[in-house]
């Protein structure tokens, strides 16, 4: 009958503890940029947000803003 061997189950333990390591490391990384991404769409929603509800509320800004529109248009097309 054999004996395990003390330096293979060592160099198991710590293989396994390489690869788990790696793998926690590898999760972070992952959660850190989604939630990155996921606040600046939050905010870019609410400028966007903020902007409609300034332009419903301002008629003349909203009168001004469309007719800077139509010119971009107008330039872009020309362009």
């Amino acid at each position: 009958m054999m004996f395990p061997d003390p330096a293979w189950q060592a160099q198991q333990r710590q293989h396994e503890q390489r690869r788990f390591r790696e793998m926690n490391e590898a999760s972070a990384r992952r959660r850190r940029s989604r939630s990155g991404t996921g606040l600046g769409g939050l905010l870019k929603f609410l400028l966007l947000v903020a902007a409609v509800v300034l332009l419903v509320k301002n008629p003349e800004l909203r009168t001004e803003a469309w007719t800077f529109v139509q010119h971009f248009w107008t330039d872009v097309q020309n362009a």
